[in-house]
């Protein structure tokens, strides 16, 4: 039985119902194409790369994963093993092992699951759930877990070797000692959050709770949601320092008149509102050079990779809209994309295809080809 069949009996993804005509483009089609006037404009070559992963089998998170660039080794969720990660070659696609993540209360257990990872020292993993984060080794055995002391934490990095998860006006990092580290000039210390309402107080828990991070050895950044314009990126330094990194708002205007329109299988409207730009919803990553990979939902627009030194950055689109995939990281000089499961089913007289939206089957590697601009200094070296 497949992941699919499966979910019929117990539980089905979320899944998007689509004209046939309409496969790939999850919403209303933006109108027109992307100008070309970023600073670099890269796009995705689809028709170039290869295959890393391709089974109905799987069902693959394409947003919290981790990959070990000296390993060659791809970790993701996948609804095969729901307590557990799952270890893939990124040389031939190979299962390599699954790394046990239970729930429950005990010291390497996960009280309300797991909900995110990276890449640790020497190989290793930090998996983070509700207020825990275990460190595993090489080979996935537990070594330690750390509760941080923060209102709430969902994401996590690897800040100068150690586990580091963000938190109000700043990131919290396990210390050499093992006792909390508060990194930022203004940063909350403790669980409580300071607001004068309760009402502020929920906004504020929210927006941490919804904040993912990503770090190098010097910097967090933490990218917080705005539902009214670009997420912002806030820059918490190893030495105590706090800046920003610049988020791209080239092709912003592209969707102008845009409205994504979500139906049920009997065509009732459950979402019907004005597309959110490219850089609204984004996913922060590291791509192993020191530079920032912005990663987008559009359908369109793949994201951005700046390099937080000099601003300089690229903006990463591709070839036509397509919502079954996404760009999820920067891996040397090429992109891994995931692609959601389709399946096509008959409703009356029409076939339209289901779209289970972040349950991927195929995972590829892709090069890219640059459109216009002048690239960044050691940024992407053979493009």
């Amino acid at each position: 039985m497949t992941w699919r069949e499966a979910s019929r009996v117990f539980s089905r993804p979320f899944r998007f119902f689509l004209p046939k005509a309409a496969l790939g483009i999850m919403a209303a089609a933006t109108v027109g194409g992307p100008a070309i006037h970023a600073q670099q404009v890269l796009e995705i070559d689809l028709e170039a790369g290869r295959t890393v992963i391709d089974s109905e089998f799987r069902s693959m998170g394409r947003r919290v994963l981790a990959i070990d660039r000296d390993r060659e080794i791809l970790y993701v969720n996948d609804r095969e093993e729901p307590h557990g990660i799952m270890a893939f070659s990124l040389e031939t696609g190979d299962w390599i092992r699954t790394i046990r993540t239970p729930e429950g209360d005990g010291p390497y257990e996960f009280s309300q699951g797991r909900t995110g990872m990276v890449m640790g020292r020497s190989g290793g993993l930090y998996v983070s759930g509700l207020l825990r984060v275990v460190e595993y080794d090489s080979l996935g055995v537990p070594l330690h877990n750390w509760t941080p002391v923060v209102p709430t934490s969902k994401s996590v990095c690897d800040f100068g070797g150690v586990p580091a998860v963000p938190t109000h006006r700043g990131v919290v990092r396990r210390g050499p000692d093992g006792t909390d580290e508060g990194i930022g000039p203004q940063v909350l210390d403790g669980h409580a959050i300071p607001a004068e309402t309760h009402a502020e107080a929920l906004a504020i828990g929210d927006r941490v709770w919804k904040a993912r991070i990503a770090c190098s050895g010097k910097a967090a950044y933490v990218v917080m949601e705005n539902p009214e314009g670009p997420a912002s990126v806030h820059v918490y330094h190893l030495d105590g320092g706090e800046s920003s990194l610049t988020v791209p708002t080239d092709f912003t205007e592209d969707i102008i008149g845009c409205r994504s329109t979500i139906r049920t299988a009997s065509g009732r409207i459950v979402s019907d509102t004005p597309c959110p730009t490219w850089n609204q919803r984004l996913f922060p990553s590291m791509d192993g050079r020191g530079n920032v990979f912005l990663a987008s939902s559009d359908p369109h627009i793949a994201g951005a990779l700046v390099d937080p030194d000099t601003g300089c950055y690229a903006m990463l689109r591709m070839p036509r809209p397509d919502g079954t995939r996404a760009a999820s990281r920067i891996y040397a000089d090429s992109v891994l994309v995931f692609r959601d499961a389709v399946e096509q089913e008959r409703r009356g007289n029409r076939t339209v295809n289901v779209v289970y939206s972040g349950a991927a089957d195929q995972a590829s590697l892709h090069p890219l080809r640059r459109i216009s601009g002048e690239p960044c200094a050691g940024m992407l070296p053979s493009v």
